[in-house]
């Protein structure tokens, strides 16, 4: 599954558009947290490993519980969620240094690959607002990339949009792409609903149906450590349940 991975991951890298795997957060009918990774079309098992964060933002870590597991017939990660728990959940994922080589893709930095033709480093971030009503969701929780809901994203309903400023480095990112999608829905690359963010960085966020809610945003810079990787690509979701 990681050689799948691998393939997948760069059958578009080095091009401005080149689509990441999304790690994103969902409660599960029996109050578990599930870590889910990949796309609707395309899922694969998160690695424990690699998953730095978890749990709510204010709140203890919920990584000495994880397990791999099966929800809904897909791999996923899952964690017991206190019932106490409120507002956001977050996680840190990184997905370390892929290459490509004449030989293929590796899982490797170019310091080890140094025929490699393209190299990326790749991190994920993810939130989750998990309670109506709860406090805090509009506050940006530090990661390299975010986006931050400016209106309580469980209040909204369908047919209402949701303002959200993206954050990188901690500052406003302008012209970048939100997605929306649910994380179950396949939908093709062109017909992914998409909303340019402004100057200050925030996108009004049109909601078309009730349930699960996904949005995504990828960003990718020049590696901060150019021996390492030539791109660095950030990775972040949103995710929310609007009620009918």
């Amino acid at each position: 599954m990681r050689l799948l991975a691998a393939a997948l991951l760069f059958t578009t890298l080095g091009l401005p558009q080149a689509r990441a795997h999304d790690l994103w957060l969902t409660v599960a009918g029996d109050g578990r947290i599930v870590v889910n990774y990949g796309h609707p079309d395309d899922r694969l098992p998160p690695d424990p490993a690699r998953l730095l964060e978890l749990g709510p933002v204010d709140g203890a870590s919920l990584r000495p519980g994880i397990a791999r597991t099966i929800v809904d017939g897909i791999p996923v990660l899952t964690s017991a969620l206190p019932a106490d728990a409120r507002g956001l959940l977050v996680a840190r994922y990184d997905n370390g240094y892929w290459v490509r080589t004449p030989e293929g893709s590796r899982n490797t930095s170019k310091r080890m690959a140094p025929t490699a033709t393209t190299s990326r480093w790749s991190v994920k971030f993810a939130k989750a607002v998990v309670s109506a009503g709860a406090s805090g969701f509009d506050r940006p929780v530090g990661h390299d990339l975010e986006i931050v809901p400016l209106a309580d994203p469980l209040a909204v309903r369908a047919g209402e949009t949701l303002p959200v400023r993206v954050l990188f480095g901690g500052k406003p990112l302008a012209g970048a792409q939100v997605e929306r999608g649910d994380g179950v829905t396949p939908v093709p690359e062109k017909e992914i609903p998409r909303y340019r963010t402004s100057a200050d960085g925030v996108a009004e966020v049109l909601i078309v149906r009730p349930g699960q809610q996904l949005l995504v945003i990828d960003h990718i810079v020049p590696g901060a450590h150019p021996a390492l990787a030539t791109e660095d690509m950030f990775n972040a979701t949103l995710s929310f349940v609007v009620r009918p």
